[in-house]
């Protein structure tokens, strides 16, 4: 007899053998797996977005405990356990990509590429075990709530401390170098990024059918207070995306209603927004897009065409990754006192780093996300489109919409707490089987 642990098939649900192996001890593990996981995503942006060595050695740490935990479920149950992801093998690709830059030597900075592709390492564990969490839309629903009571704290937080501000974050801590602070963040772009990922959570509880009245009102202040604070913020990339993300949900939910009209309290959740932005006065915040001309031409189109230069120069494995801030200098073509230490587009900076392969990846692991995402809400029969199964995978894939779209103008990606939150969304916009033998889902894990 084979002394190999046996190898389960994944199904749409739970299948028989899998039942037998859960235990009390694997149901902890579970529990302790989910908490950590909430644990570290709260963690990161209260932590200044984990942009510190400390921070991101939290983060990192976090990560391989949560895979440690993922690997002693596997010993209690005696078996090996493993659900697949379409998003698996373009993260395959990338980390080949790194590896032949680090062996062939061509990384222009070899300690830049070995530390920033730790923080890969730490996303692909977190993309990983939350897929393996979530494999079957359980606690998806706690999931939710989790995001969206802490994004209603960090923009009522954000909030207060713009109006109070003292050019300190918390009011206790000055910014080693003078920036724009919101919130916990010393970029208000990259507090912007995070809340367009949790206010489709928010709408998610205020618009499901199994939600109290109650939790429905705080659910859309939520979303209310989160929405304005990405204005206030002033963040332009921010706004843009905002109203993006806004666009295709609305586009993407009435088709999943099979229905041409918006839903009458999303109108009526955006006119309470308008309303809002108006009585607090968000026209200062608003002041910056007269600036925003000028900044195209003499800052960021700039560092596009020098990037495009660098691109050039190497196009197959590029020039390492996380080299950008140490080999920039010598192609930028404009006089400035700031450090320019990344694109600001997170598309073009995978590019110069990574390459024609690297670049590769990054598309197809984009596409592979929007075609599991989509191909699945499409096959949610109508009666069912308000499984909240299918609204968290349409709010996070909506989330990730919107940090796509503002990446096309900043570097979010490129602040861990941000990453791990996107990484994580990705893996919960996919939820679910990849048979093509679409089987009916069990309703009592998808809602749950």
């Amino acid at each position: 007899m084979s002394t190999n642990p046996p190898i389960i098939e994944m199904e749409a649900s739970f299948t028989a053998d899998e039942r037998l192996l859960e235990s009390r001890w694997t149901r902890a593990l579970d529990r302790a797996m989910f908490g950590l996981l909430c644990a570290l995503l709260v963690f990161g942006p209260l932590a200044f977005g984990a942009t510190e060595p400390w921070s991101e050695a939290i983060l990192q740490t976090g990560a391989m405990l949560l895979l440690a935990l993922w690997c002693a479920k596997q010993l209690v149950w005696k078996a090996a356990v493993f659900h697949p992801s379409p998003l698996f093998w373009p993260m395959v690709l990338f980390a080949v990509t790194v590896g032949l830059q680090l062996a062939a030597g061509t990384a222009a900075y070899r300690q830049a590429a070995f530390t920033e592709a730790m923080d890969y390492v730490a996303y692909a564990i977190l993309l990983f075990v939350t897929v393996q969490l979530f494999f079957y839309g359980q606690r998806l629903r706690m999931f939710a709530n989790v995001l969206t009571w802490f994004g209603l704290a960090i923009a009522l937080f954000a909030i207060v401390q713009s109006f109070t501000s003292n050019g300190m974050l918390y009011w206790i801590r000055a910014p080693r170098f003078s920036s724009s602070i919101y919130g916990p963040y010393v970029n208000r772009n990259h507090y912007a990024g995070l809340v367009e990922m949790l206010v489709p959570f928010a709408l998610a509880v205020c618009f499901s059918r199994r939600t109290n009245a109650g939790n429905r009102l705080a659910a859309g202040f939520a979303a209310l207070l989160m929405a304005a604070s990405i204005f206030l913020s002033g963040s332009r990339g921010g706004a843009a995306a905002f109203v993006a993300e806004m666009i295709f949900l609305g586009i993407a939910s009435a088709a999943l209603r099979k229905s041409k009209t918006i839903d009458w309290k999303a109108g009526l959740l955006f006119a309470a927004l308008a309303v809002f932005l108006v009585w607090i006065d968000v026209s200062p915040a608003l002041t910056r897009w007269t600036a925003f001309e000028g900044d195209l031409q003499t800052g960021r189109a700039e560092i596009v065409r020098d990037s495009g230069r660098m691109f050039l120069q190497k196009p197959i494995l590029g020039w390492g990754l996380g080299a950008f801030p140490y080999v920039y200098p010598q192609f930028r073509s404009f006089y400035t006192d700031y450090l320019i230490n990344q694109a600001h587009n997170d598309y073009l900076q995978v590019l110069v780093e990574t390459g024609t392969i690297g670049g590769l990846a990054m598309f197809w692991f984009i596409g592979a996300l929007y075609r599991r995402s989509l191909t699945r809400l499409g096959r949610v029969p109508s009666r069912r489109s308000s499984d909240f199964g299918s609204t968290a995978r349409l709010a996070a894939l909506t989330g990730c919409t919107g940090l796509l779209v503002h990446s096309l103008v900043d570097f979010n990606l490129h602040i861990p707490a941000n990453a791990a939150v996107f990484y994580v969304l990705c893996a919960v916009a996919c939820w679910g089987a990849n048979e093509k033998r679409d089987q009916k889902p069990d309703t009592s894990h998808a809602q749950s």
